[in-house]
Formats: C-alpha cells, sequence, structure tokens
C-alpha cells in the first residue's frame, strides 16, 4: 500500500468520537454558564484554545492513520501513546476543565447523581481515594508502573490481537497522564501540593525514569515484539530499526518536552522569588540608631 493510501485510512469509532463530543459540548455550555456568573467575564482564550487542542490530538492519536499504522510499526504506536500521555494530557488540563464540565452538566442531573451518592456514601469512598492518589508520589508510582506494565511483552503483543485490550490501554495511558500532570499544572478545582521548584525537580524525576524504558528500546538488539512477524512492513522499514526508532522517538521528544517543563517552572520560581524579594525588604523591620554627639560616650559627655 503506497503512502497516499495510509493517510487515507481514518477509523471511525463510535464510542471514542461521542466521548469527544460530549467533552467538547460539556465545556462548551460550562463555559457559557461561568460567563453569566461572572457578569461577562469569560473564562481566558488560551485556556479554551488549550482544552479543546487536547481534544484535537486525542482524536488524532485515536483515529487518524497514526491509529492504522500502529498496527503495522511499532514507531507509530509509540506516537500514538505519546500523543496521548505528553500533548493532549497536559494541553486539555491546561484548560482548566474540571469546574467548567461539571457546570456544562445539566444541575437536575448534578443533583441527583451527588444526592445519590451522598446517601447511598460512594461519594465520600470516591473522594476519599481520589485524595490520597492525588499526590506527586503515587501518581508518579501509579504512571511509571502503568507505562513500564503496558511494555511487558504480554501485555503489549495482547494489544495487538485485541481492540478492546487496545482500548483500555489508551484509557489507562490517559487517565495515567492525567493524574501526574495534575501535580504540576494549576486548575481552579485542583491545586498542585508542590511549589514551582519542586514541581522543576519532579519532572525531571519522572522524564528520567520513563527514559530508561526507552534506553531499552534504543539499544536492544532483538525485536521484542510481534511486529516482528510483520511481512511487507510500510517504508520497507526492519523490524529492529522500527524498534529503535520507537525508542529514540520515546526519548529524545519526551526529554525536550519534560526539559520545557523544567525550563518554565524554575522560571515561574525565580519569577516568585524575584517578586517576594523587594516586598520582603520593605516589610523588615529597621532599628534605628540615634546618632551620637562627638565625645558622648556611653550617654555620658566627657
Amino acid at each position: 500500500m503506497t503512502t497516499m493510501n495510509w493517510l487515507l485510512q481514518w477509523s471511525f469509532d463510535p464510542g471514542i468520537v461521542a466521548a469527544i463530543a460530549l467533552a467538547a459540548i460539556l465545556y462548551w455550555r460550562g463555559r457559557r454558564r461561568l460567563s453569566d456568573v461572572r457578569r461577562g467575564v469569560p473564562l481566558e482564550r488560551w485556556r479554551v484554545a488549550s482544552f479543546y487542542a487536547g481534544l484535537v490530538v486525542v482524536l488524532l492519536a485515536l483515529e487518524s492513520p497514526i491509529d492504522v499504522l500502529s498496527a503495522y510499526l511499532f514507531s507509530f504506536h509509540m506516537i500514538q501513546h505519546l500523543l496521548l500521555i505528553m500533548v493532549a494530557a497536559p494541553l486539555i488540563l491546561m484548560g482548566d476543565p474540571g469546574v467548567t464540565i461539571m457546570r456544562g452538566v445539566p444541575l437536575s442531573l448534578r443533583r441527583s447523581v451527588l444526592g445519590s451518592g451522598a446517601r447511598q456514601g460512594w461519594l465520600h469512598h470516591l473522594g476519599h481515594w481520589f485524595g490520597r492518589l492525588n499526590h506527586p508520589v503515587p501518581a508518579a508510582v501509579i504512571f511509571l508502573v502503568d507505562l513500564y506494565l503496558w511494555h511487558w511483552n504480554f501485555l503489549f503483543n495482547l494489544t495487538l490481537q485485541n481492540d478492546a485490550v487496545h482500548a483500555f490501554e489508551h484509557l489507562c495511558f490517559l487517565g495515567t497522564a492525567l493524574l501526574l500532570w495534575t501535580q504540576v499544572i494549576d486548575q481552579r478545582a485542583l491545586h498542585p501540593r508542590l511549589g514551582h521548584f519542586q514541581r522543576a525537580i519532579f519532572t525531571v524525576i519522572v522524564g528520567g525514569l520513563s527514559n530508561l524504558l526507552a534506553m531499552y528500546f534504543v539499544f536492544s538488539t532483538v525485536p521484542l515484539y510481534t511486529y516482528a512477524r510483520v511481512i511487507n512492513r510500510p517504508f520497507g522499514m526492519t523490524a529492529l530499526g522500527d524498534q529503535q526508532l520507537a525508542g529514540g522517538i520515546m526519548w529524545v521528544p519526551v526529554l525536550f518536552l519534560f526539559a520545557g517543563a523544567f525550563a518554565t517552572f524554575m522560571y515561574l520560581g525565580l519569577g516568585e522569588d524575584a517578586e517576594a524579594a523587594p516586598q520582603a525588604a520593605v516589610e523588615t523591620p529597621y532599628r534605628v540608631i540615634p546618632r551620637r554627639a562627638p565625645g558622648d560616650v556611653g550617654g555620658r559627655h566627657v
């Protein structure tokens, strides 16, 4: 099949398209309701653009020719995962979706669900468990365990054989990525526990640990997954070359994205220190020492 034919291979999963459309509609409704509450003050445009851009990236990752090629090339499978984890998740969170989408849900439905949850107790338990997981250490551990687990040979090969497992893999990657980026991206409903300098260190640690997996793919001398059995591999790539390219895609772009996050949080942290320094100087009390006259020692004239 030629390159042009691959470009025309767009898939259409009704569940994915419906979920993306529902999120877009609820966000739009919530934005309008919040504007009314704020007397015409809209949500920042860059946040709105960020959220919708995140949804577009999810659509491209799961419904475009990238998804079709991911069944034949490990490198495109890796592109698909990175779009979900490193691009879509942070873009969606920068759109501050929590409060906005909640406002977009019809009031009667909100009252019904929340009231039922409060009476039956599951809402309290859900909030309790989310509060325990929404912490930098558990979030990083969950993200990294999920990342490594899905690249275990058995599970990874299973995603290539079963569409339902493949879809669940995508859901896990997006969900754990949202939990991870919640630890460093400010939102109205969820505020990170870390300061800006701590967020910079957090991103470096997580990025370094995730890149160990990329190194494994780059330096491995044998194909690891069932991609080795593909006949007439697209673009004339070998199985080992495809795997090394996948490792490089996971290594270099992720390294630059995490480095960009590190630089951003360092800049914000330094900006906070620069603003705090003059304020601290103004508020610091000074002890005024009276000037002594010549010959005045210890308060006595000599």
